[in-house]
């Protein structure tokens, strides 16, 4: 009797250290990816940085292209002000569509195309949009294996009993 008194209290007090390592490497991974979606943050930060710079030559060298150039702002500003991880998400698909366009009108202005302080900016959006995209993959692919963890047994029921739960925010590749 004492045997299976002290077995059930083992196999308890081996299942109770079970469940906080799930809970521990669950948490661990959150972490993960809160930290990956900074490394996002600052990558779009860096980028809606340099588009002033961009307005700058816009402005001076092609002045028709300015609706094209407002939209850019507009959406440079709604990513500022997002708050979340989904709207920064949104915020930034909208730039990336206003930022295409833009582009598109200034690629039909070869005067502005074919300056050198458009080509510097332009690899400079180049190296921001690499760092955003590699900052992306990461951060998804923490997304991705938090996730894929929490259905798992007996992670599914260690993060149903601690409340964590899938995140649901990824940062889709932009379709060009």
């Amino acid at each position: 009797m004492k045997f299976a008194v002290l077995a059930a209290v083992a196999l308890a007090l081996l299942f109770g250290a079970k469940c906080i390592a799930v809970r521990k490497d669950l948490v661990s991974e959150r972490q993960a990816i809160d930290g990956d979606w900074e490394q996002v943050n600052t990558a779009l930060q860096h980028r809606a940085g340099l588009l002033p710079d961009l307005e700058t030559l816009v402005r001076s060298d092609a002045p028709a292209q300015a609706p094209a150039l407002q939209a850019v702002d507009e959406a440079r500003i709604a990513l500022s002000a997002a708050s979340g991880q989904n709207e920064k998400i949104k915020a930034n698909a909208r730039l990336d569509q206003a930022l295409a366009r833009l582009m598109l009108q200034i690629e039909n202005n070869s005067t502005l195309e074919a300056g050198k302080p458009y080509g510097d900016w332009l690899e400079a959006l180049k190296a921001a949009d690499y760092q955003i995209a590699m900052a992306r993959r990461k951060y998804n692919e923490a997304v991705e294996h938090y996730n894929a963890g929490i259905d798992l047994f007996p992670s599914n029921i260690v993060a149903s009993l601690a409340r964590l739960r899938k995140v649901d925010a990824y940062f889709q590749t932009p379709a060009i």
